[in-house]
Formats: C-alpha cells, sequence, structure tokens
C-alpha cells in the first residue's frame, strides 16, 4: 500500500505563549492550596464534598485542575482555574450538567 500523505510529526515542544507542564503542575498546586483541597465547582448533585486527593492512579482518584475560561485564548493562571471533582468537572462542564442533547434535523 503506498502511503499518500506524510506522516504528521510531534509537536517538539510547547506553542508560544503556552505553559510548560512544570508550570501548569505550579498552578495546580496553587489552586489545589487555595481550595484547600474541596471542590469549588458543587454544581452537580454527586459532587464530592470531602477533600480531593493531588494525585491519584486514574482521573476518579483525584481532583481536577478546571480552566473557567478558554485555555487556548487565557492560558493557564490561577484566577482562572478552580480545583473540582471528577463529577463536576466531566459530567457537569463537559457534557452539559448530563443533559441529553436533541439530535439534529435533517
Amino acid at each position: 500500500m503506498i502511503r499518500r500523505s506524510q506522516i504528521r510529526k510531534k509537536r517538539p515542544s510547547t506553542r508560544r505563549g503556552q505553559a510548560t507542564p512544570a508550570e501548569v503542575e505550579k498552578v495546580r498546586l496553587a489552586v489545589y492550596e487555595r481550595a484547600g483541597g474541596r471542590c469549588e465547582l458543587g454544581i452537580m448533585p454527586n459532587c464530592i464534598k470531602g477533600i480531593l486527593p493531588f494525585d491519584g492512579e486514574t482521573p476518579l482518584d483525584h481532583g481536577h485542575l478546571v480552566h473557567m475560561k478558554a485555555k487556548r485564548r487565557y492560558g493557564t493562571s490561577v484566577e482562572i482555574c478552580k480545583w473540582g471533582c471528577w463529577p463536576c468537572h466531566l459530567q457537569g462542564l463537559h457534557n452539559s450538567l448530563g443533559k441529553p442533547v436533541p439530535a439534529k434535523e435533517k
């Protein structure tokens, strides 16, 4: 089989103006300390009320750094980010609060 297009290379570094992984980790720690390890969102009924660990093996084991404004436009900073539990972050913000989305009409 003949490949018609070249394989896209992986980006060698971060984009201009984008935070490095070390900078993101510093912001994540600062947001965690500001929140005291508790979810700052509280938008889902199954929100985890206790203290969330900083790190874990799976995304369901620890708290999440949640960007309240577009990361690509506003970047990553302590003022823009909040600490959240996985139900509020993944089910609430990324899944429009669990509401079913109606199918598009043809």
